[in-house]
C-alpha cells in the first residue's frame, strides 16, 4: 500500500473547504488490482467519495469495488456506532444489583421479581458485548492488519450486526414487557432504605432503568423484522435479519453513488 502515492491520486478530487481526506485503511480487490475508498468531509460530515489505486484500472472494476467498499464502510461505522453505546454499561453492574437483592429478597416478591429482570438483562448484555469483543478483535487484528476486504469480510460483518440487532431487540423486549417489574422493585428499595447500599454508577444504572421506557420503545420500533422473527430459531433468525441488513445496504447504494466523483457512475 503505497500511501503518498494514493494521497497524490486522492487530493486530485477534494474539494475547497473540505478539511478532511480520508483514505480507507483496507483494500477491495478486482481483477488483480486493489481498489481504495476515499472519503471527502467538511467538519464531520461526508460529503463525496473516489475510488483510487495504485495501478492503472477499469472503470467498470473500480465501480464494482466501490459498491463493496462503501457497503463494508457503512456496515462496520454502524457497528462501531452500536459498540460505542453498548459497552457504556458494565455486566458487573448487573450482577452487583442481584447479589443486593438476593441478600434482601426472602419472601418480598417486589425484590425478587426484579431481580428475575434484571439477570434477564445481563445474561444478554454478556452476550452482547461478548459478540462486539468478538467482532472488535477481529476487525483490529484482521482487516487493519492485512489491508483487505473481500466477500468473506463482508458476510462476518453482516454476522456480528445480525447478532447484535437481535439481542438488542431482545434487551427492548425484556425492559418494557417487565418495567412494572423494575419500577416496583425501585419503590421497594427505597421504601427499605436500600439504595443507599450501591456504589454511585450502580445506583445510576438503578435510576436509570426506573425512569422509563419512552426511549426504549422509540429505538426499538426500528426492529420490525426481529420482532417478527423472534418465535424462529437464533440461528434462523440471525440468517433473516442478515439478508435485511444486506437489503437496507443495497438500496442504499444509489444514494451513495450520487455523491461517487471519480470515476463517475
Amino acid at each position: 500500500m503505497n500511501v503518498e502515492l494514493l494521497k497524490r491520486n486522492a487530493n486530485k478530487h477534494k474539494k475547497f473547504l473540505e478539511n478532511n481526506v480520508m483514505i480507507n485503511p483496507f483494500g477491495y480487490e478486482v481483477n488483480g488490482v486493489s481498489y481504495y475508498l476515499v472519503v471527502y468531509k467538511r467538519g464531520q460530515k461526508p460529503k463525496g467519495y473516489t475510488v483510487i489505486s495504485e495501478k492503472e484500472y477499469s472503470e467498470v472494476d473500480a465501480h464494482r469495488a466501490f459498491e463493496k467498499l462503501i457497503l463494508f464502510t457503512a456496515y462496520v461505522n454502524k457497528f462501531f456506532e452500536i459498540e460505542k453505546m453498548k459497552m457504556k454499561l458494565s455486566p458487573e453492574s448487573f450482577s452487583n444489583i442481584s447479589s443486593l437483592l438476593e441478600r434482601f429478597a426472602d419472601n418480598n416478591d417486589c425484590l425478587n421479581k426484579g431481580k428475575e429482570v434484571i439477570d434477564q438483562l445481563n445474561v444478554m448484555l454478556i452476550e452482547l458485548q461478548e459478540r462486539i469483543n468478538k467482532y472488535t478483535h477481529h476487525y483490529d487484528n484482521h482487516v487493519l492488519v492485512n489491508n483487505v476486504v473481500d466477500n468473506k469480510e463482508i458476510q462476518t460483518v453482516l454476522e456480528a450486526l445480525s447478532h447484535i440487532n437481535r439481542l438488542q431487540y431482545q434487551q427492548g423486549k425484556v425492559l418494557i414487557d417487565s418495567y412494572g417489574y423494575i419500577k416496583e422493585m425501585y419503590k421497594e428499595l427505597k421504601k427499605l432504605d436500600l439504595l443507599n447500599m450501591f456504589n454511585d454508577y450502580d445506583q445510576k444504572v438503578i435510576n436509570e432503568l426506573a425512569s422509563g421506557v419512552r426511549e426504549t420503545e422509540k429505538s426499538i420500533k426500528e426492529f420490525t423484522q426481529e420482532e417478527e422473527i423472534e418465535h424462529l430459531p437464533v440461528e434462523k433468525q440471525t440468517e433473516l435479519i442478515l439478508k435485511d441488513i444486506e437489503k437496507v445496504g443495497q438500496e442504499k447504494l444509489p444514494r451513495y453513488k450520487q455523491d461517487l466523483r471519480y470515476p463517475k457512475p
